[in-house]
């Protein structure tokens, strides 16, 4: 099973799913298989389901076990403060989508 969130909310694929196609937004991903929960904090995206499985592609995509939750809770605040100085603000504002995202996946809040 697969857990992700679009600009419609959160949705669930699970086994032999019709065919099916979303935008992803920057949040957690999570996919459940026999072995285990695996979550990923994704950085937008699309989600295609077809009769082969799921196929997800993400300009960037980040193993929860690899983020390091003090780095990016320090980061997040150095951003914070700059985007209210900053002129111009949409790569403040992709940095920090990012930086939610890993934040929660870590913490588990699919």
């Amino acid at each position: 099973m697969v857990v992700a969130h679009s600009p419609q909310g959160q949705f669930a694929i699970m086994p032999n799913h019709a065919p099916f196609q979303a935008t992803l937004d920057s949040a957690p991903l999570r996919i459940k298989t026999h072995e285990g929960v695996h979550t990923f904090a994704i950085l937008t995206g699309v989600l295609r389901v077809s009769r082969e499985g799921v196929t997800i592609v993400s300009p960037e995509v980040i193993c929860a076990q690899e983020i390091d939750l003090a780095v990016v809770k320090a980061r997040k605040e150095t951003v914070e403060k700059k985007l209210a100085e900053a002129q111009d603000k949409a790569a403040l504002l992709h940095e920090l989508a990012a930086l939610q995202a890993q934040e929660r996946a870590k913490k588990g809040n699919v």
